[in-house]
């Protein structure tokens, strides 16, 4: 059963809130809802192969930056004849340490569907490119990450 491809920006920004709002809430349970078995993944400083890894991948990366809260809003989604999605638009950071210095960086995203099968519909290919300089010079400052002296 082939899956029905997303064909306009309305229908790719739907999807893609659906994705960031389960990525954003931490809850590694729901990952699978919008994400493949054999995701490949590639974003910052990481990469990752099949989901299970790319939640354990996000376990930790949690655990070095307690309190983090994200959201990720889009400008721009556009879908390629071979459906897919780039999307341009903003990452933000707010950690409970410094509440109010919310880290807000640019963000594209291209995203690949399962096109059949029992996951269509669901990402077998993410790629996330941001500027992370912003980030990481607030997340040196947090508590247990500052360099002894």
């Amino acid at each position: 059963m082939a899956a029905t491809k997303i064909q306009s920006p309305e229908a790719a920004e739907t999807f893609l809130a659906k994705v960031f709002d389960i990525l954003d809430s931490y809850d590694y349970d729901r990952f699978s809802e919008v994400l493949a078995t054999d995701l490949q993944y590639e974003g910052g400083l990481q990469t990752a192969s099949g989901l299970d890894n790319f939640i354990i991948d996000m376990k930790v990366a949690v655990q070095k930056m307690p309190g983090m809260k994200s959201s990720h809003t889009r400008y721009q989604n556009d879908i390629t004849s071979d459906g897919t999605i780039y999307s341009s638009g903003h990452s933000t950071a707010l950690f409970k340490s410094f509440p109010d210095k919310p880290i807000t960086i640019p963000m594209i995203g291209v995203f690949r569907l399962v096109e059949e099968g029992p996951e269509a519909g669901k990402i077998k290919e993410m790629k996330v490119y941001k500027d992370r300089l912003p980030f990481l010079a607030l997340q040196q400052q947090l508590p247990g990450m500052k360099a002894n002296n």
